[in-house]
């Protein structure tokens, strides 16, 4: 296989090396790896999870909406639950 030089900064080579040794490779295999990754990506991937990350955050908010009214609902709930069983405890006069 032909030799590619290219350059990393020290970051990178340090995180590229972390993550071979912990994969079991070499810096070279995780290199490649990572640039097999890359290109079977779409051109589009950055728009592809823009849209995605979208739609995640549109259902979390309505599940956090959802999950409002709810406690709302059980927190009326309780408390004519809490009055009305202060009232049966009261002493008759």
């Amino acid at each position: 296989m032909p030799a590619t030089l290219i350059q990393l900064d020290a970051k990178q080579k340090a995180r590229l090396k972390r993550r071979a040794k912990l994969n079991g490779h070499s810096l070279s295999q995780e290199v490649q790896y990572a640039i097999d990754l890359y290109l079977v990506l779409s051109p589009d991937v950055d728009k592809e999870l823009a849209v995605l990350a979208r739609t995640a955050n549109e259902a979390a908010n309505h599940s956090v909406k959802r999950l409002d009214e709810t406690i709302t609902f059980v927190s009326r709930i309780l408390k004519k639950l809490h009055a009305r069983r202060a009232r049966s405890e009261q002493p008759e006069s």
